[in-house]
């Protein structure tokens, strides 16, 4: 179960990169701007950070505390996901 969800956690995590690329493309310049690569060099971050501890921890066994490592990270990328969607949204109002 712990790997199940570091591996949707990466996968959306790489979706967030992805979906941050976009949103820095269409926000050319502004304090928008400028926050978006901050923002996007910080998801970047966590993408490899789920990476480095998919790795680290591949041949651990099943244990309670990386069952919540697994689940605060997932949710995590989840929370990633909805804020780009909120900052998208705004862009897309103005």
């Amino acid at each position: 179960m712990e790997k199940i969800l570091l591996l949707l956690g990466l996968i959306l995590m790489v979706y967030n990169v992805l979906y941050g690329l976009r949103l820095k493309r269409a926000i050319p310049g502004g304090v928008m701007g400028e926050r978006g690569g901050q923002m996007l060099f910080l998801i970047a971050f966590f993408a490899l950070a789920y990476l480095a501890i998919l790795f680290l921890t591949w041949d651990e066994p099943a244990s309670l505390l990386l069952l919540l490592l697994s689940l605060v990270l997932f949710l995590g990328a989840v929370f990633v996901y909805l804020v780009l969607r909120l900052v998208d949204a705004i862009v897309a109002s103005l």
